[in-house]
């Protein structure tokens, strides 16, 4: 019998709000065999912005005082995104290369999250075993005209719910149902360093939640909706910031966000998980 998430149901639900990523997601790699070049050179220093005297965003750091890349930017999101490790969402099997060392996740109620962080929450969640055959469809990769370093692209995530899901230390549960999954088409990005590393990566909110079948939920969450697993996934909801915030302060499984000791320097916003902007 499936087991339904209800908000009433406690800090249970904070370690499911896990992952709305990602996805993945986040990276920092210089190829060695492949035809990307990349250079490693001293990284631009970090500009100090002050938000209260500037116009311009604290995340214009991740401009690198407008410097320029010295490799293929979306010839290497491509190669990234195509790794076998993130096609089937098992974020530990992506090669660390890929990452820099201040790497920085965030999604509409995820995040501020360091990478290791991000994989504990994906390892409890094995969706490889409950959705064995995800399909991450990636395409519409396209430069940032603002920002060299960052690209942007689509996914549409379609998926079989053959698995029986069950969070380890939770009454959560759903047996295999055969249903499909098929999400609304949704936004990412990736920021990489000058060295090719990425230290930034995001995920958003669906382009047209009445597309697909998942109630115009994305990721993680479309996928527990297909397996009858519904989840608040609101920004600002103050139940869920009260129950991801417990979750955090009780060290929990399946953590939203990371210990503020552990997010680098560089990431300046206060909002944890699905806490509003204050920024």
């Amino acid at each position: 019998m499936t087991t339904v998430y209800h908000r009433s149901s406690g800090p249970i639900m904070l370690t499911v709000l896990l992952l709305a990523l990602l996805p993945h997601i986040s990276f920092s790699f210089v190829p060695r065999t492949n035809n990307i070049a990349v250079r490693t050179r001293t990284r631009p220093p970090l500009i100090a912005l002050d938000a209260e005297t500037t116009s311009h965003s604290w995340l214009d750091v991740l401009k690198w005082d407008g410097a320029q890349p010295n490799f293929d930017v979306l010839e290497l999101a491509k190669k990234y995104t195509a790794e076998p490790g993130y096609k089937s969402f098992v974020l530990r099997n992506i090669p660390s290369e890929y990452y820099a060392n201040d790497y920085v996740f965030r999604g509409p109620i995820v995040g501020p999250i360091t990478r290791p962080d991000l994989i504990e929450t994906n390892n409890a969640f094995r969706m490889d075993k409950v959705f064995p055959d995800l399909d991450r469809q990636t395409f519409g990769y396209a430069i940032d005209p603002e920002n060299p370093f960052r690209v942007l692209y689509f996914e549409r995530w379609k998926a079989t719910h053959t698995g029986d899901f069950v969070l380890e230390g939770t009454p959560l549960t759903a047996p295999a149902t055969g249903k499909q999954s098929i999400s609304p088409v949704m936004p990412f990005s990736i920021t990489f360093t000058p060295e090719g590393k990425i230290v930034y990566e995001t995920l958003t909110t669906a382009v047209d939640r009445f597309e697909g079948n998942t109630m115009g939920k994305v990721a993680v969450f479309g996928l527990l909706e297909t397996a009858g697993i519904s989840l608040n996934n609101n920004v600002g909801d103050p139940v869920l910031v009260f129950q991801q915030k417990l979750n955090r302060f009780l060290n929990g499984s399946g953590q939203t966000h990371s210990k503020a000791e552990d997010i680098p320097q560089w990431w300046k916003s206060k909002a944890v998980s699905a806490e509003k902007n204050d920024m």
